[in-house]
């Protein structure tokens, strides 16, 4: 296999799956309390991550990804399930993520289409297939998207909002709208919305383990992958923080928080400095940047679940690849179900009402992978203690410990809030109830399907056996 990654492609490779513009008008319309949430997230998740895929990529550089790390502590049966869950996640988030790219080109010809469930349905059903179609080519495909979009869809317009906070405030001297007194940086823990805020923020912060599923086409991946997850978190977390204070210093929270999405704020905000063409421009971006990320979480979590199957769990049909390496059998299966879940899912109220469900099934069924994760993680210091590791986290075993039940701990949270907080507009007890069977039969649904398929391929292979 080729050797096409190097530092520079990994880097805007997490940039793309990682860092996202839409969540900067969520957490600006917590005012001047929102960096010290986004401090808080990183602290508790995005670090923890972090340290634990960088050492665990070194150790175990092969390529697999979080299925390697977790079939070397547990065995085929919990990798294989955890590899299933990584893939199944994308049923959710990919139309979360689709419904983001066809809303913000709604909003650079006809803002009032965002509100249409025929424009948002069809639109996402053809973008879908449209890249779906387009990662059939090869790795280079992906490699150059990710790269394109990384620099163009997300560095860029994040440096132009943050350009037009400091153009704003010190040469034009807008006053600033947001409260920056000493009591507003703390945020206000006594309300449970803020709390569940961090569970949103830990889903913006999510995917900077995916990288390594491609160590194949990575060139030395021992010495690359710790350059490349070091320099992407640094860039993840300040791009966050200074796009999200760049925001409250042009227009109020409550103005910001009342925008649907960043391209409602990005109008509100270009209207008040008197800049309206820059919005359709920076809705480019964001449209490139959505494809980017659509194509890397299109490909990324089948390679690893590919990697999960080569003893034979799922049919060779599956896991067959075309003439350029692309496994396009399991590529279009994906998509076929993603359009399942799109098309049965498209009587919902309204468009807010399917990107919301869509980010909340997806964050339970993202967040379950990790908890194993941080498991394997402490069960592999203690079962290979002795195993070469270029890079290890910090404070010998009791820091691993430390790190590993920080970020296990959180993820649990991030799990349970959405069950225990409901979205402040869901307040009968009969709404709540659907709510949370909602959230919660996907997850369940897919487990136990994973579960099945895995059971019945081990007892075809003792059958074979003799055991």
């Amino acid at each position: 296999m080729k050797k096409i990654m190097r530092v520079k492609d990994i880097v805007l490779m997490n940039i793309t799956a990682v860092l996202s513009l839409r969540w900067l008008p969520i957490a600006a319309a917590y005012g001047a309390s929102a960096p010290l949430l986004w401090v808080i997230a990183a602290s508790v998740f995005f670090i923890p991550l972090g340290l634990v895929a960088t050492e665990l990529a070194t150790a175990w550089p092969q390529e697999g990804g979080v299925y390697i790390w977790v079939k070397q502590a547990f065995g085929e049966r919990i990798g294989f399930l955890t590899a299933w869950f990584y893939w199944t996640n994308s049923f959710f988030f990919y139309p979360a993520l689709l419904t983001f790219i066809v809303i913000t080109i709604a909003f650079l010809f006809n803002p009032a289409l965002a509100t249409s469930k025929v424009y948002v349905c069809s639109s996402l059903l053809i973008s879908l297939w449209s890249i779906t179609i387009l990662n059939f080519k090869s790795m280079r495909v992906l490699k150059w998207l990710a790269n394109c979009s990384g620099i163009l869809g997300i560095l860029l317009p994040g440096l132009i909002i943050i350009l037009l906070a400091v153009v704003a405030v010190v040469f034009w001297q807008i006053p600033i709208p947001t409260d920056y007194s000493l009591a507003k940086l703390w945020p206000d823990f006594s309300t449970k919305s803020n709390i569940a805020f961090l569970a949103t923020l830990m889903f913006s912060m999510a995917g900077i383990e995916l990288t390594p599923t491609l160590a194949g086409e990575t060139e030395n991946p021992r010495k690359t992958f710790p350059r490349a997850l070091f320099i992407s978190a640094v860039l993840v977390v300040v791009t966050y923080i200074i796009g999200t204070v760049a925001l409250t210093l042009m227009i109020a929270p409550e103005h910001i928080g009342a925008a649907s999405g960043v391209m409602d704020a990005l109008k509100l905000i270009t209207a008040k400095l008197h800049v309206p063409f820059i919005t359709p421009l920076v809705g480019l971006m964001l449209a490139l940047s959505g494809i980017g990320c659509a194509s890397v979480w299109l490909v990324v979590p089948i390679k690893m679940l590919l990697e999960s199957c080569k003893g034979g769990i799922l049919p060779k049909a599956f896991s067959k690849t075309n003439a350029e390496g692309m496994p396009r059998n399991a590529i279009i299966i994906q998509s076929l179900a993603v359009t399942i879940i799109v098309l049965a899912t498209a009587f919902l109220t309204s468009v807010n009402s399917f990107y919301e469900l869509m980010v909340l099934m997806a964050t339970i069924t993202y967040f379950i992978p990790y908890l194993v994760l941080f498991l394997a993680f402490i069960k592999l210091r203690v079962a290979h203690p002795h195993h070469a590791r270029p890079y290890k986290v910090p404070g010998g075993n009791f820091g691993a410990w430390v790190i590993a039940a920080i970020g296990f701990c959180a993820v649990a949270m991030a799990i349970i809030l959405p069950f225990v907080i409901p979205p402040q507009d869901i307040k009968t007890a009969h709404d709540i109830l659907l709510y949370r069977i909602e959230i919660g039969c996907g997850p369940i649904f897919f487990a136990v399907l994973g579960y099945l398929i895995y059971y019945f391929y081990s007892r075809k292979r003792r059958r074979f056996f003799g055991f």
